[in-house]
């Protein structure tokens, strides 16, 4: 990290783009702001009136949950059936508990604080890789695809997705740099950051396993392996390192559970999306409640970009794509899916390759973007649910 090569957001050749990141976050606050004051989206809170006037404008659902964590930690064991912290993975919160208690400024506006500066940090680091992938004079066409996806104001969210984005994006930079060490250590952060990491082993290990043809045999392959496991090993310590801590082995399958079924239950996962699917189908849901297909568009839209990746010889992209679309149907849990595919990073990157040189191709894929990205931030901001 000391390295003077690396792009921190106020080195001159990165300071443009630092601009266009508080300007994307203020542009994305002021449409938050038209549409809770001006659009007809019918808006009801659940949170108390002190929660709702201390929020920030995309402080909703989960972010309550954060909120908690920040100011009072990780209490006990819930009773039977309630919901619970437990189930949030502890190094957002934590980065931003520690900076509530050092400087006491409200625990909302702390998180915000680590998802702002997280996206600051990440959006150079998503240059380079665009500079590295497509060549320094078709690396800025490629950030529109990230800023403008259909749910990327979850980066100015309380949430963890900007953080997440943050960590994903060091740890290939570590790897292409050949230290293993801090790709090994970031790795895993990325499992104490949202279970979904438990996947993104399988782009590691394959990236260092390629990238790595000139070192020894064994540091080559066990680096591979060890990639592999490091953001699964993240994410075990969290499932059962809290229930331990807690005194309870099984507690974050009975926090996950409260939510849905099958996230509580490590086997039951692909009968209950298959299923889940038929039932919308054949009850009409999606016709009632249209943004309910948004996670199965986003899941196509994923298989897509994996076979893009195969095509364009990617291997270690196309490893994490494929792995991810595992995810969902093994833990039969469709919601997150937009949230999730926001932050495969090299996801983004395909398709700007993939629409360079074809402009028709690539106004009409971002004008659908900015379409979709303003109406579910407009829903989103008024309390509807958007995953």
């Amino acid at each position: 990290m000391t390295d003077a090569s690396f792009p921190w957001p106020w080195r001159a050749e990165n300071r443009r783009l630092s601009l266009l990141v508080v300007l994307w976050i203020l542009a994305m606050n002021v449409w938050a702001l038209i549409a809770i004051d001006f659009l007809p989206i019918p808006r009801k809170s659940p949170w108390d009136p002190t929660a709702n006037l201390r929020a920030p404008l995309f402080a909703r659902f989960d972010s309550g949950w954060y909120d908690g964590i920040v100011k009072y930690g990780y209490g006990p064991p819930p009773a039977v059936g309630k919901a619970s912290a437990h189930a949030f993975f502890p190094l957002y919160p934590e980065i931003a508990r520690l900076l509530h208690l050092a400087t006491g400024v409200d625990a909302f506006q702390t998180a915000l604080l680590v998802t702002w500066a997280s996206l600051l940090f990440a959006v150079p680091l998503f240059a380079e890789e665009a500079r590295v992938r497509l060549g320094p004079e078709r690396a800025m066409r490629a950030l529109p695809f990230l800023l403008l996806y259909p749910v990327a104001f979850f980066f100015t969210a309380v949430y963890s997705d900007a953080l997440f984005l943050l960590i994903g994006l060091l740890a290939f930079w570590f790897l292409r740099r050949g230290q293993l060490r801090y790709g090994l250590l970031v790795a895993y952060l990325a499992g104490l950051t949202r279970a979904p990491a438990a996947v993104m082993g399988a782009g590691l290990g394959l990236a260092w396993l390629i990238g790595g043809k000139g070192e020894p045999p064994l540091r080559r392959w066990g680096g591979a392996v060890l990639l592999g496991a490091a953001p699964f090993l993240g994410v075990a310590s969290w499932i059962w390192g809290i229930g331990f801590a807690k005194g309870e082995p099984g507690l974050f399958f009975r926090s996950m559970g409260t939510w849905r079924e099958a996230a509580g239950n490590p086997v039951g996962g692909p009968s209950v999306f298959v299923e889940e699917f038929q039932r919308m189908w054949t009850t009409e849901h999606f016709r009632e409640h249209p943004g309910a297909v948004a996670p199965y568009a986003h899941f196509v839209l994923w298989f897509f970009v994996t076979g893009l990746q195969l095509w364009k010889r990617r291997w270690a992209d196309a490893a994490w794509s494929a792995a991810f679309l595992v995810l969902p149907v093994a833990t039969g849990t469709s919601a997150g899916i937009p949230r999730y595919t926001l932050t495969i990073f090299p996801g983004h990157l395909a398709l700007a390759e993939l629409c360079d040189g074809r402009p028709v191709l690539r106004t009409a894929w971002l004008a659908a973007y900015v379409a979709v990205l303003l109406l579910n931030a407009a829903f989103f901001t008024n309390w509807h649910f958007v995953s």
